[in-house]
């Protein structure tokens, strides 16, 4: 082999050792972005479980739906302690979501509870900040798994330790009865 034929295979694996890299690093960034999306996610569950546990304490209010609600948000505060999210975490904060729309169904008027409009219009900030933050999540760990199922990155392991992302799937919806609060 010649010098140049040397010369020529160096910098073709320096160049594709740079690609790697470039790679990696765009893989770490969105294991990053993952993983933030996650914490906000987190940050407004809490949040809306916070504003919902003092909207189950509202006496005009359903009392059967209000103690559903009173359950499922202790439910789901006892769920959030824990480190790994599981599907049943989702499944409580779907709970949550659906007692809301039944108690903040179409037929609600805020008008008929003036002393607690306030509460009611951050109950609704609250289930759209959810929202968005699970559709930030989604969008984030989607373009995570989408890179990491490159042949690529995993014939050379670019991804390292972190763990694949998970698409996180529970009602979100925003109740009928809150939409315009």
């Amino acid at each position: 082999m010649q010098i140049s034929s040397w010369i020529v295979l160096v910098i073709g694996l320096i160049l594709f050792a740079i690609y790697l890299s470039n790679v990696a690093g765009r893989l770490d960034r969105l294991h990053l972005k993952v993983e933030n999306a996650k914490n906000a996610l987190g940050r407004q569950l809490a949040l809306r479980s916070a504003i919902c546990s003092d909207i189950a304490g509202i006496e005009k209010l359903d009392s059967n739906l209000r103690n559903r609600l009173s359950n499922a948000i202790h439910a789901s505060i006892s769920e959030e302690s824990l480190e790994v999210h599981t599907v049943n975490e989702w499944l409580i904060e779907s709970e949550v979501t659906k007692t809301l729309c039944e108690l903040f169904d179409k037929t609600f008027d805020l008008s008929k509870y003036p002393e607690h409009k306030n509460l009611i219009q951050e109950t609704a900030g609250a289930t759209r900040r959810v929202q968005y933050a699970l559709t930030f999540y989604n969008d984030a760990a989607k373009n995570a798994i989408k890179v990491r199922r490159r042949w690529i990155v995993r014939t050379f392991r670019l991804f390292g330790r972190a763990s694949m992302p998970v698409v996180i799937d529970f009602d979100d919806q925003i109740p009928q009865g809150l939409e315009y609060c």
